[in-house]
């Protein structure tokens, strides 16, 4: 009889645990099908991942981009297929990929795949977006489709290796005759006319992939002879990371977008991304989900120290680590996390070797003993004296006058556009400072108290309801604002990194619209 409680039992425990471990999967999400950009700009996309398992997956990206060249008579199919080994930490994070840049008119298809076997092979496909190089972007609003989401399923088959696929079309072309003869001759001509439009089909193309890969062998070279890059690729190889991958997106010899793959002999990465102008690589962001070095002289600040031995003392355990590279010094942002997700952040700026700027920053708040003695005492004072005066009220009685209520002086309006210039001021004098967080806080509230006023009912509403009213209101450009407010969010809340051109940018922008 024990021996059947005891099978109950464990049979009780497998139907509980088996569903869980049955619902656990990948989710890969687009916010739209079809992304517009400008001509020239790079399209770079962040793709929403959730891992709902307990533990980070490894497994492989394959990226394929299918993009379409047509001349008169025959249309010209390029596949590009790349392959990447990831890691998908639990929890939320993004997948980035990039179209590269057209400086003509041009769609190209996207198909995003990821495929891991832990407990079995499983693959989680995106349905196919599109990206659009386009004049304006923003004449494109209404047409960028729906949200899409793929989660796991079962493996369709094996990625393969990296691979461009080049694929020729003809394509017919009938023109209307009278008669039989007349017929022969036209379609003698068509003939004819398609096999002259096919040569110089292939000839250009032939010229275009010799001059892209001529682009690409010069700035591949220019990229490993960069200082910047040969400085981190060096102190990378001192921690014991050597490169593994190396995908590029040149525009021309010298310029164009880069992102390269380190890996330790634990199996540890190291993504760093960047771009090249004019032959130079001004920064580069380097991220790692691992513990990474920071550099020596934050190592060595007493500051950053004692923050590390507080995090560690409140039970937060490092996560990411995410370095915003030049050569003359690197802004820092350190995460953490505790058993229950909440996060904690350390920050800092390295200049010339100095370090300028630390800060911590902890999302948990305990009760503030204080502020709860002082209300208290607070409370009693007040309860004391109104007992007294109701005794002396109680005991005399006196007869009350009238009372007469005050006059309200009526409400002075809010000049608001005054308000938000008044703020970017602040912002720029913030930013001037290094207090980075609070100059994009007080760039967004600008923007924020503006829109609220010019298009809202006169209080200050949040980004989430402002997207909403600019939507409704149909106004151009509502989809940059929407980016300036979520962006000013990003680097106030410690989630994105502060840069110069971009904040100096913003606060044009922002100015501009008030103005």
């Amino acid at each position: 009889m024990k021996a059947w409680h005891a099978g109950l039992f464990l049979l009780l425990c497998a139907l509980l645990v088996v569903p869980a471990a049955l619902a656990a999967g990948i989710t890969i999400t687009s916010d739209k099908t079809d992304y517009y950009f400008a001509l020239g700009d790079t399209a770079a996309i962040a793709l929403p991942v959730t891992n709902t398992y307990d533990h980070d997956i490894d497994g492989t990206l394959q990226f394929t981009t299918v993009e379409q060249l047509q001349n008169t008579g025959s249309t010209l199919t390029s596949t590009k297929n790349r392959v990447y080994t990831t890691t998908v930490p639990s929890g939320s994070s993004y997948i980035n990929i990039s179209a590269g840049t057209s400086n003509v008119p041009e769609s190209i298809q996207i198909q995003v795949a990821f495929q891991y076997t832990d407990p079995s092979a499983t693959q989680v496909t995106l349905p196919t977006i599109t990206v659009h190089f386009v004049q304006d972007p923003a004449q494109y609003t209404q047409s960028q489709g729906g949200k899409q989401t793929s989660t796991s399923g079962a493996a369709t088959s094996a990625f393969g290796s990296s691979s461009v696929q080049v694929m020729q079309q003809s394509v017919s072309v009938q023109q209307q005759a009278g008669r039989d003869a007349s017929q022969s001759s036209s379609s003698a001509l068509q003939n004819n006319q398609m096999s002259q439009d096919t040569s110089a089909l292939k000839e250009q193309l032939q010229r275009e992939a010799a001059e892209k890969e001529q682009a690409k062998k010069a700035f591949a070279q220019a990229l490993d002879a960069d200082p910047l890059v040969r400085q981190v690729n060096e102190t990378l190889a001192a921690d014991g990371y050597s490169r593994a991958s190396v995908d590029t997106t040149p525009t021309s010899g010298s310029d164009g977008s880069f992102a390269m793959t380190y890996q330790n002999a634990a199996g540890e990465q190291v993504t760093l991304n960047g771009a090249m102008t004019q032959g130079v690589v001004p920064s580069v962001l380097e991220q790692s989900a691992t513990t990474l070095n920071v550099t020596s002289p934050l190592a060595a600040n007493t500051t950053y120290q004692s923050f590390v031995r507080t995090l560690s003392d409140k039970g937060y355990t490092r996560n990411t680590t995410l370095t915003n590279v030049t050569l003359t010094g690197a802004m820092v942002n350190v995460t953490y996390l505790t058993d229950k997700g909440t996060p904690g952040f350390v920050n800092a700026t390295v200049e010339n070797g100095n370090v300028t700027q630390v800060s911590l920053g902890l999302n948990e708040k305990g009760p503030d003993y204080l502020l709860i003695a002082i209300i208290a005492v607070v409370l009693v004072i007040a309860a004391v004296c109104a007992w007294l005066i109701w005794r002396r009220l109680k005991a005399r009685k006196p007869v009350l006058p009238a009372v007469v209520s005050p006059l309200r002086p009526t409400p002075v309006p809010l000049d608001y556009r005054k308000e938000a210039l008044r703020l970017l001021a602040e912002a720029e004098a913030a930013y001037g400072r290094h207090e980075f967080r609070d100059a994009y806080g007080l760039a967004g509230r600008a923007a924020r108290v503006f829109l609220s006023y010019y298009h809202g009912d006169r209080r200050e509403l949040t980004n989430a309801e402002l997207v909403s009213v600019l939507a409704a209101s149909r106004r151009p450009g509502a989809e940059v604002i929407g980016t300036i407010l979520e962006r000013t969010s990003d680097v106030e809340f410690a989630k994105g990194m502060p840069d110069d051109t971009e904040f100096a940018a913003i606060i044009r922008q922002i100015r501009e619209l008030v103005t």
